[in-house]
């Protein structure tokens, strides 16, 4: 290639990328003043800067901050920064409360799945018939139901610090209870993805050995590569006698990463599903999370996690809505996505014995969606399961549910937690 066709490439990436990073952040601050979690407004910036809000009024501002020849180079540093960032939500997870099987967690969790499930399950052979008859009708069900039922962990987690609330009993049941449905929202999304790629092919037995291999790197990711990890970054600890990365270490960190992105994409599931899995595999290291978070975790949600977003929202098409129906739809997508999770979820805390104050509360921060349900639904766009119409209900749900969570939450905290919550 031209060196100075790459230059001049670059200089048109770096514009846009200005503009982003500046975008969402601005974004983030203002609903930050208005009691909502930063995401919402990096999600709003994203949509702001498509062909849905600023693209109807000056496109030609659009197209010379975002013009064709970059949009291949920001679709790779989005994906990057997400390889990045499931990464690091898997890092973060914290499996200790799960090891109390309290009734509440397992209950609000599994009825945070079913109820969602349910929903999805009425509503989208009425979709599937009235905007998508020509799309694989079991794939766009199947992708449905894990749209709605999946929740937004890093999302509620910097909810619940925002609050003042991580400490609490009720920040632990909701954390423990998201895990899980994360977890199995993933194994969902995964397999969905390994059967639709599939597609007319598709046939049991090279499935379940497809699924089988996928397990089998799974273990060996926790059991194996996670442990020899977790030793060569005590042993360079103990070497150089801090608890920071040095080169040697690093380069070997995101060799894994990388090779375990690489590896789920060769076993027919996407890549982010592999820096994922290993972000777990490491999770039992206070230390090592600790120094990512403090090396890398503001860089990749400043720099590239908006990037994401941004890419979402040029994706987004409000202006394909042109007739009632469609906007019909997108509310009952969205109403179905917020009765189930909140619905669900507040039954099943109330039945394992907590009050309804506590049950909504737990409700409301499973309602959030954000991140993962972002990248849920890219996926099902990826795979050629969501048109124009399609994609944009589901991220305004995305961004409905999210935006509800905070308001929810502070009007059915117990008295007693209201008094944690900054003002």
């Amino acid at each position: 290639m031209n060196p100075a066709k790459i230059e001049d490439t670059l200089k048109l990436v770096l514009v846009g990328w200005i503009v982003i990073i500046a975008a969402a952040w601005l974004m983030g601050r203002l609903c930050r003043k208005i009691g909502q979690p930063p995401a919402v407004g990096e999600i709003a910036a994203g949509l702001l800067l498509g062909p849905s809000f600023v693209g109807l009024f000056a496109p030609e501002f659009v197209s010379f901050i975002f013009p064709d020849e970059i949009k291949g180079p920001l679709a790779l540093l989005a994906k990057l920064g997400l390889l990045l960032m499931l990464f690091q939500v898997g890092m973060e997870f914290d499996f200790s409360h799960l090891k109390e099987k309290s009734k509440v967690v397992i209950s609000a969790s599994l009825m945070g799945i079913l109820a969602p499930l349910a929903g999805g399950l009425a509503i989208a052979p009425w979709l599937h018939r009235t905007f998508a008859p020509d799309l694989p009708e079991f794939g766009f069900k199947l992708f449905v139901c894990i749209a709605l039922a999946i929740s937004a962990l890093p999302i509620m987690g910097r909810i619940l610090l925002e609050m003042k609330l991580e400490r609490t009993a009720l920040g632990a049941t909701a954390i423990s209870a998201a895990a899980i449905d994360d977890a199995v929202g993933w194994v969902f999304l995964g397999v969905a993805t390994a059967i639709i790629k599939q597609g007319e092919n598709f046939s049991w037995l090279p499935f379940l050995g497809q699924v089988a291999l996928i397990i089998l790197y799974f273990v060996v990711l926790m059991k194996v590569v996670g442990p020899l990890l977790i030793k060569a970054w005590r042993k360079q600890c103990k070497d150089h006698n801090t608890e920071t990365f040095t080169p040697g270490f690093l380069a070997l960190l995101f060799c894994a990463l990388f090779i375990s992105s690489l590896i789920t994409n060769k076993l027919g599931i996407f890549a982010i599903f592999g820096a994922f899995a290993l972000g777990v595999a490491l999770h039992s290291e206070p230390s090592l999370v600790k120094a990512w978070r403090e090396r890398f975790a503001d860089f990749v949600i400043v720099a590239l996690v908006p990037i994401f977003f941004t890419n979402t929202g040029l994706n987004t098409k409000i202006g394909s809505f042109d007739n009632a129906t469609a906007w019909f739809a997108c509310a009952l997508v969205s109403l179905v996505a917020i009765a189930g999770k909140l619905g669900g979820c507040t039954l099943g805390a109330r039945w394992a014995g907590s009050s309804w104050r506590e049950g909504l509360s737990i409700g409301a921060l499973m309602n959030t969606r954000a991140l993962m349900g972002l990248i849920a639904i890219n996926v099902g766009k990826d795979l050629g399961l969501l048109n124009d119409k399609l994609f944009t209900m589901f991220i305004i749900m995305c961004l409905l549910t999210t935006a509800t969570t905070g308001p929810m939450l502070r009007a059915w905290l117990p008295d007693d937690l209201k008094k944690l919550v900054p003002r």
